[in-house]
């Protein structure tokens, strides 16, 4: 029955791979005793990576190994899974590794198959079913934003950073911190100026400094802007190359430092969809955190990165457009 069985599952997930757009090509490594089919990236660290991986079963001294992939994509993103079939003595043992492919940021990660269901544009296990509802800081880094970080990671929740390029030196280690624990850093000007009252040219150039020392710590561009005060006009919507993010709760956390009334305006203020705006340079904010999120789960609510939160609303940010909330 296995045997019966081996071949059928083997030309399904070859027809999956010729019914997808032809953005990679297949490659194919046959011997006697060996088959090893795979998609070739045309990028060398990539196409590097998995040819390191599959190394491992070219020069495996087990006989009749046989490899088969299926890849999903979207936006040059890609969710890959080897299927591996090993015959020996008379039975077929099969396993599968997966991997997340991002060919815009140039990055593989391996994905732990015990996650039932990864997504592979933005790499996250989430209902979807649920509300949903993403957590923002702004004007940082600094050093109250490792603690911000500390009780995100307690509690496994992603949010989005939106840092200023004045404090990033000195500060690059919180940012690779940032980059490690999954969160999502955009883009907040260089000096936190009233972008209304310049000149496009200095805008820009708010926008692009700030972008590029982002790139240089954590190798990955920001996707998404805010405004400093998130105040924008034509011209800013003009300079912008990113979707311009702003909120539809704002904690007033700056106004009261008081962590009870932060964790009141959130809780009986926020809605499926909602941005929420927080500060990470507050203590006060901090400790709201520990009680916002714990309230806020117990009421039904996913929390999500303000790239994942419009993903799943099926809404496409576009850039120089304003987004407060997505529902």
């Amino acid at each position: 029955m296995r045997y019966y069985l081996l071949p059928i599952i083997i030309i399904s997930l070859m027809l999956l791979v010729l019914d997808n757009e032809k953005s990679v090509i297949n490659k194919e490594m046959v011997s006697s005793t060996k088959e090893i089919s795979y998609p070739f990236f045309d990028n060398a660290k990539i196409d590097n990576y998995i040819t390191n991986y599959l190394d491992d079963y070219k020069d495996n001294e087990k006989d009749n190994i046989l490899i088969d992939y299926d890849y999903y994509d979207k936006d040059n993103m890609y969710y890959l899974t080897f299927y591996k079939y090993i015959l020996e003595n008379g039975k077929v043992n099969s396993n599968s590794d997966s991997f997340f492919i991002n060919m815009n940021d140039n990055i593989v990660n391996k994905i732990d198959n015990t996650v039932y269901e990864f997504d592979f544009v933005t790499g996250r296990n989430v209902d979807s079913d649920k509300k949903l509802v993403a957590l923002t800081f702004d004007d940082g880094p600094n050093y109250n934003t490792n603690k911000i970080l500390d009780i995100l990671n307690k509690y496994h929740v992603p949010a989005t950073f939106f840092v200023l390029g004045s404090r990033i030196k000195g500060n690059e280690y919180i940012l690779e911190k940032m980059k490690i624990s999954g969160m999502e850093i955009g883009n907040h000007t260089y000096n936190h100026l009233l972008l209304t009252k310049y000149s496009k040219d200095k805008i820009k150039k708010e926008i692009d400094d700030t972008s590029d020392l982002i790139f240089e710590v954590t190798g990955k561009r920001p996707r998404l802007l805010r405004p400093s005060y998130g105040s924008f006009n034509k011209k800013i919507k003009s300079v912008s190359e990113m979707p311009i993010i702003i909120w539809d709760v704002d904690t007033l956390d700056w106004k009261y430092h008081n962590s009870k009334k932060i964790t009141s305006r959130v809780v009986n203020k926020v809605r499926d969809g909602d941005i929420v705006l927080m500060h990470d340079i507050y203590s006060a904010t901090a400790n709201a955190l520990n009680s916002i999120i714990p309230i806020l789960t117990d009421m039904g609510y996913s929390f999500v990165t303000v790239s994942d939160l419009f993903y799943y609303k099926g809404i496409t940010l576009e850039e120089g457009k304003v987004y407060g909330y997505a529902n």
